[in-house]
């Protein structure tokens, strides 16, 4: 029997060859929209789930509280993991990471010249009993064992040696230090937290492990043993706190403690902690788009549904013919349902195909890779059943239903009517519509910040500021290569710093007038006395580090007197006036420290977060960057006079530049993309409704084609029955037009919650979304207005 209605439905598929391929490419691009962003999410949530024992794997955080104030770091201090393995017994095994590529690059020599990389990390010999990547050589154990020892990833091998499993026992001069390659692991995976290229042994740092317990960049990895406690895990770790810190927290007024959470929440859990290797992921972006994706197949759904419903009033007589030929309702019914599957098949199987063509595109727009083989699993292949059920079923059900009960008599006469179905109809358009609009409307809120992001003063300037590699072993160049730099007016300011001003991280605490209990956390930034005058900071009060009538000599001599220049946040914090701040006393490290001067705030990070205390101190010994300052005209010209320059004054070490600007942009990668996301699914929406409206229109334009050929033979002009047809879908899309601005509004502060300094929202967007689906809707509506009104009205009337 069903192999029967199979064969019958594929020969009516082919007879109604528009409305077959309307269905198709409206169900294909639901599902494959649908898919997608299923395996987007997959992928999201599988963070660090690959190793074994992956739910007994936790990373340690540390967090600082002082007036009241706290933060969470990823960094812990290095002395923590000798300790919990002694003193905590269920911690089973424990590894230490320092990350390099937060502070500097490093220059990777093999014999033909050194090139400069970026993804370079210290572990201890534990690393890989804790993470158990796969070793395509090397025995994971002892890799990291001893010093100057060194792991590569399978693509950095192939880089360097051509064949990874031949890289084995083969050195590497790193910045100038030998290391043996002792071993060649698979590359890390997308959904892992951890992304180096090169992993020395801990043993070849050169600080090593500080008994001290301040704080540190390090990250701090445990797995504990089976059935841990967490709890009293955690008291343990507050009496470690107590025993080694207590002393330090009372006397300088201020409390910290370690945290941990499972590595697997890591991607998703870590949106307030500072200083990730990864930047995290919010969870809220993957509800949001569940939701769409949901939404996506139900719009699908709605369109074959309507496509359907007005096709039924140009079948009933094959109903009616099929009822007086002895077919019942369950066997008309299953006729159609089977029509339905077919359909959905195949969406489905081309959806599969378009998947694998677009997934290289996919992945350059998300930076995720989409994981197709998972569809092919027993998981992804119970998927995919069920859509085809789900979809099958829900799509030609209400058809089905209303074909498969037509009175014959009333069908063969073409006098049937599908009633009760109208608002049922006009209900599912007003859905389609308000979540196409809905959609628009949040991509353009969505761009709407990203705009006010980019055109923001950020308080210094970032236009035609370059940024060059640092390294501490150029201390004795550095200096000419400035004057050079600015004696052949390749750069009109050059300084050094810590990091480029969108990238300050280092944390400290200051005591105002020595008072231990007045402290407060502050941001410090490590530059030369030429930082200020290289971005153009504006000064409020007090002067510069190398103020007008000093001489050079005399400006690097400030850095003896430690004084430091606030800015307004931490003038604010401290309670003092702009004015009065100049001159004040700190205590800031081991020596008195004064304000030299205060400028204005400018973000020194992401606009997620408001601008905090920030100290600007003269210490070019932790410099990373060369901030210059092009001079206005053609860049490459003055780039190319830098390169030129640089390889003759640094000859060891390649020439690499950034872009300020570039890099702020940069910044904004996750916004910019989950806005180009919204971009692409609000057009499917708006595509796959419209089809659905052509469906609805066809319906209308099909029951009254009469009353259109009577008009038409009054005068009526084709304007005219373009206002019978739309006055009905108008007013639909006014309803779902409310609907979408309540929606939209609420999008709007859930969004912009996010973010400290946001742009104000302009009634335009509603208004420009609105029109947007108005006029594309109105399109589709004309077009099947002029195929109605070009009709020759005898052949409709006829009859009468």
């Amino acid at each position: 029997m069903w192999k029967n209605y199979f064969k019958v439905s594929i020969r009516n598929l082919f007879k109604r060859k528009l409305y077959t391929g309307i269905n198709i490419l409206g169900l294909t691009i639901a599902i494959v929209s649908f898919l997608t962003i299923s395996l987007y999410i997959f992928h999201e949530l599988s963070y660090d789930q690959m190793y074994a024992d992956a739910e007994r794997i936790y990373k340690f955080n540390q967090e600082f509280v002082a007036g009241g104030d706290g933060e969470i770091v990823a960094t812990t201090p290095s002395s923590l993991v000798p300790v919990i393995m002694e003193e905590i017994p269920e911690v089973e095994i424990s590894t230490l990471v320092f990350d390099l590529s937060i502070f500097s690059s490093v220059m990777v020599d093999a014999g033909e010249g050194n090139q400069e990389e970026s993804k370079f990390a210290f572990a201890d010999g534990n690393f890989f009993k804790v993470f158990d990547f796969e070793m395509l050589s090397g025995n994971p154990n002892l890799v990291l064992a001893e010093p100057n020892q060194l792991v590569l990833t399978e693509s950095t091998a192939k880089r360097y040696f051509g064949n990874p499993l031949e890289a084995s026992g083969k050195s590497l001069k790193i910045d100038g230090k030998e290391y043996v390659v002792t071993g060649v692991m698979v590359d890390f995976p997308s959904n892992s937290h951890l992304d180096f290229d090169f992993i020395a042994s801990f043993k070849s740092h050169r600080h090593g492990i500080n008994p001290e317990w301040s704080p540190s960049n390090y990250y701090t990895y445990a797995k504990l043993i089976p059935n841990t406690d967490l709890d009293e895990f955690s008291d343990k770790l507050d009496g470690i706190v107590e025993k080694y810190m207590g002393e330090s927290m009372r006397s300088y007024g201020f409390s910290t403690r370690f945290l941990f959470q499972p590595v697997s929440s890591i991607h998703l859990g870590e949106g307030k902690v500072l200083q990730g290797i990864k930047p995290a992921a919010d969870i809220k972006y993957l509800y949001i788009f569940g939701i769409v994706a949901v939404l996506l197949i139900f719009i699908g759904i709605i369109n074959y549904v309507n496509l359907a419903t007005a096709e039924a009033t140009e079948r009933n007589k094959e109903v009616g013919l099929r009822k007086v030929m002895g077919a019942g309702r369950l066997q008309l019914f299953g006729q159609f349902i089977s029509e339905s599957l077919i359909l959905t098949l195949s969406g489905i199987v081309l959806s599969l195909l378009l998947l694998y063509l677009m997934a290289d595109y996919f992945e350059n727009l998300s930076g995720v890779p989409l994981q197709l083989d998972l569809l092919f699993s027993p998981g992804g292949i119970a998927v995919i059943m069920g859509l085809f059920l789900i979809i099958g079923f829900l799509s030609g059900t209400y058809p089905a239903l209303i074909l498969s009960g037509m009175e014959p008599m009333k069908a063969l006469g073409n006098q049937t009517k599908i009633g009760g179905g109208a608002w049922i109809r006009k209900g599912l358009v007003v859905f389609q519509f308000f979540i196409s609009i809905g959609l628009l409307v949040a991509t353009l809120i969505v761009k709407q910040q990203l705009e006010y992001m980019q055109s923001v003063n950020l308080g210094y300037e970032r236009e035609e500021v370059v940024a060059l590699s640092y390294h501490y072993n150029m201390r004795e160049t550095i200096g000419g290569l400035k004057n050079e730099l600015l004696r052949t007016g390749s750069a009109q300011s050059v300084s050094l710093a810590a990091d480029m001003p969108i990238f300050i991280k280092a944390g400290y605490k200051i005591f105002p007038g020595g008072d231990n209990q007045k402290e407060m956390n502050i941001t410090g930034y490590s530059v030369d006395p030429d930082l200020i005058r290289t971005l153009g900071i504006n000064i409020i009060a007090g002067e510069d580090f190398s103020g007008n009538e000093l001489s050079r000599a005399e400006a690097y001599q400030q850095q003896v007197e430690h004084s430091v220049i606030l800015n307004e946040a931490a003038v604010k914090e401290l309670g003092w006036t702009v004015e009065e701040a100049v001159g004040k006393k700190l205590d800031f490290g081991e020596e008195p420290t004064f304000v030299k001067a205060v400028v204005g705030d400018f973000y020194f990070n992401s606009l997620h977060h408001q601008v905090g205390p920030l100290a600007i101190m003269v210490d070019p010994d932790q410099a990373n960057v060369i901030l210059a300052k092009l001079p206005k005209g053609n860049p490459a010209t003055y780039l190319a006079n830098m390169e030129g320059i640089w390889k003759t004054l640094v000859p060891e070490r390649p020439f690499n530049y950034k872009f300020i600007d570039q890099e702020y942009a940069k910044m904004y990668r996750s916004e910019q993309k989950i806005g180009t996301i919204f971009s692409v699914f609000s057009a499917i929406a708006i595509f796959i409704a419209c089809m659905g409206l052509f469906g609805l229109v066809s319906y209308v334009a099909l029951r009254r084609t009469r009353e259109i050929s009577i008009r038409k033979v009054l005068g009526a002009s084709s304007v005219d029955v373009l206002k019978v047809l739309s006055s009905d879908f108008f007013s639909l899309l006014g309803v779902s037009a409310v609907l979408a601005a309540a929606f939209g509004i609420w999008f709007s502060r859930e969004w912009l919650e996010g973010f400290a300094y946001k742009t104000q929202i302009s009634p335009w967007i509603y208004i420009l979304a609105i029109l947007s689906v108005s006029a594309i809707s109105l399109l589709t509506i004309g077009y099947r207005t002029l195929k109605v009104y070009i009709q020759n009205p005898v052949e409709t009337l006829k009859d009468e």
